[in-house]
């Protein structure tokens, strides 16, 4: 394998963008790689036909985008080391971001993989503890580098065979962002996205919440992208095994009526006065529809009046019932 060459998991962020600019320094060549598990960060934007990743690199940063979707919901059902404070599973979440990256050496002809971990700024995945489970487990030993915090961690075999001078690594630690800012700025960089601008969904409780009641009640087996995609929209209700959808502002209203006239989709959409849109799938009964009619209505501008017209399409057939809307304490009752 080429001493010149690496592979790097690109996460869309500053500090992966800053281990790959260390490494091309030093007049290594780089093939940056963003693993897609599924999930949505804050890199995703939406078209017309599809979701696609926009990620913020400067021109001269071709990155590759592999999709490891299956492999990562087979993960997310039970994580072999567990999940951090929400529905997380980091440390498994990296060793096979890792594998699949050390697959990638074989196809890229590349000597080593880089990433753009520093020590302690991630407390279940930057541990020196977890970093040599993680580098174990991958199969990675001894040929994963992590340029940012080299000089605080053992020479790996890059540096022992002078691929990789030491001396222009870094020895950042911490969970403190000034250092990479700084370093940044030294580089030259001034396109990528902001470490606050977000990260990971499944670090977030409320999107944490819904995907625990998803799998919980899934009876498909399997779970789709489009599934965990309309976990980021609305508000979720659930009463037993009727689970459904009211969009919260305009464009969560508008990603869901794209739904009506798709099979096997009820839409749910005010008449007389402007309210939210609601989603539900499967063939309801008469008490369902009129349930989450009175809940979409509740959402409406009529949400004090005795009855909101509500319409109902499913399967390309439209009805329109009228319902009282659902008190606040009511309908608490069943929010996720």
């Amino acid at each position: 394998m080429k001493s010149k060459r690496c592979i790097a998991l690109f996460s869309g962020g500053l500090d992966s963008l800053l281990a790959i600019k260390i490494i091309q320094q030093q007049g290594i060549d780089v093939v940056p790689v963003y693993f897609n598990t599924g999930f949505f960060f804050n890199t995703i934007i939406e078209t017309k036909d599809k979701l696609i990743y926009k990620l913020a690199t400067p021109s001269d940063i071709k990155v590759n985008v592999v999709d490891i979707s299956s492999e990562f919901f087979d993960i997310i059902k039970k994580p072999e080391y567990g999940f951090g404070s929400n529905m997380n599973p980091c440390i498994d979440c990296k060793i096979l971001m890792l594998k699949k990256a050390n697959e990638l050496r074989n196809v890229y002809d590349a000597g080593f993989v880089i990433t753009g971990e520093v020590l302690g700024q991630r407390p279940m995945t930057q541990n020196i503890n977890s970093m040599k489970l993680i580098e174990e487990k991958s199969g990675l030993t001894g040929f994963l580098l992590r340029p940012l915090c080299a000089k605080n961690l053992p020479e790996t075999e890059p540096e022992k065979l002078k691929w990789v001078d030491r001396e222009k690594l870094s020895d950042l630690k911490g969970r403190s962002r000034k250092n990479q800012l700084e370093l940044a700025k030294r580089l030259g960089l001034s396109e990528y996205i902001v470490p606050s601008a977000g990260g990971c969904i499944l670090t977030d409780p409320g999107y944490s919440k819904r995907l625990k009641d998803f799998l919980l009640y899934d009876k498909k087996g399997k779970i789709q992208k489009d599934d965990l995609y309309l976990l980021t929209i609305g508000r979720h209700f659930r009463k037993n095994d009727l689970k459904f959808i009211i969009g919260r502002n305009l464009s969560e209203n508008e990603k869901l009526l794209k739904y009506k006239g798709i099979d096997g989709i009820n839409i749910f959409d005010c008449v007389d006065v402007p309210g939210p849109a609601g989603f539900c799938r499967g063939e309801l009964t008469s008490e369902e529809k009129k349930f989450i009619a009175s809940a979409v209505a509740r959402y409406s501008d009529g949400k004090n009046n005795l009855k909101v017209k509500i319409s109902i399409t499913y399967n390309n057939k439209e009805e329109i019932i009228e319902t009282q809307p659902l008190k606040d304490e009511e309908l608490r009752k069943f929010i996720i």
